[in-house]
């Protein structure tokens, strides 16, 4: 499983509608702050969650396991396997560092974006 913060799952909505995405499963949100973390090459420290209070998620939710054309797990296993220079050697493992991955990627947005901030300007200048 893997797991979000109350903090991530409220930050959803918000994300979802700067990204004009207000109609799209939470999969997604949670694959762009993935994918937000796997693009910016800074230094990665592990933030410390003290509470894990938010919902949980199943691999195939986030990555489509077992769903044919749409099964990306394979693709995010590699990707965070370079990105972190690590070897994965189980889905247990796989579903602990994508939990990593958005919550690096929720923090850099978190902390990058205010209210009024062009999402898209901050990709072009930041990606």
């Amino acid at each position: 499983m893997i797991r979000t913060t109350q903090d991530i799952e409220n930050y959803i909505h918000p994300l979802s509608k700067m990204l004009n995405l207000d109609n799209e499963p939470k999969w997604v949100i949670l694959r762009f702050m993935i994918n937000i973390s796997l693009s910016l090459e800074k230094e990665f420290k592990d933030a410390n969650v003290e509470s894990f209070d938010g919902k949980e998620y199943r691999l195939e939710q986030i990555t489509g396991e077992g769903k044919g054309a749409d099964d990306y797990t394979k693709l995010f296993w590699d990707m965070i396997e370079v990105f972190d220079n690590i070897t994965i050697s189980s889905k247990k493992e796989l579903e602990e560092n994508i939990q990593r991955h958005v919550i690096r990627g929720y923090l850099i947005l978190k902390t990058s974006l205010k209210g009024d901030s062009n999402i898209f300007e901050f990709m072009g200048q930041d990606f």
